[in-house]
């Protein structure tokens, strides 16, 4: 008898004490922004979702503004790949608990060196430079993020990384093959 009471005490602790733990921890990420994102994660989740909006938005001026079939080539490929690839960022940031207040999207300005929006001359080349760089960095932090410890980062930057490196070769970037060492 007394061996049931105690086991029965003892579940009954296991339980109070388990939810005690998770409750601290939701606690923490709601009190202190608290993210379940390592620091590189984190980092590709705030400068892909920063990097890929700018993009999107460059490639509508572009589309408008420009009269070279390849810079509508390049931006329609931009925004046919970040429309999968935005969203896709936006669930993994949900899931890692990564806010929306710590992404943040910078107001976009279009710049001068491509053109502004009045009726100065769209720069082509300019365009497809400033597509190069961004996306350069854009597909360096995906890389990198293929050997993070988590397996949803790791998926997220692979199926990304598939999705945007063919705007870095329309913009005219050599990608050289992926070696794993």
């Amino acid at each position: 008898m007394k061996i049931n009471k105690l086991f029965i005490v003892a579940a009954c602790a296991s339980t109070v004490f388990a939810s005690c733990g998770e409750t601290a921890a939701n606690r923490q990420r709601q009190y202190a922004n608290a993210s379940l994102a390592d620091g590189d994660a984190f980092a590709m989740i705030k400068f892909v979702g920063e990097e890929g909006n700018y993009l999107v938005n460059l490639a509508d001026v572009a589309a408008k503004q420009s009269t070279s079939t390849e810079v509508k080539n390049v931006a329609a490929k931009i925004k046919e790949a970040y429309a999968t690839v935005l969203p896709e960022l936006d669930g993994l940031a949900k899931e890692l608990h990564v806010g929306d207040a710590q992404r943040g999207v910078p107001a976009f300005q279009t710049p001068a060196s491509i053109g502004s929006d009045s009726t100065a001359a769209f720069n082509d080349k300019a365009f497809l430079a400033l597509v190069l760089e961004k996306q350069g960095e854009i597909n360096s932090r995906l890389t990198r993020e293929e050997h993070n410890t988590n397996h949803s980062v790791i998926h997220v930057s692979e199926e990304s990384l598939k999705k945007v490196e063919e705007i870095y070769k329309l913009a005219g970037g050599k990608v050289e093959g992926h070696g794993h060492h």
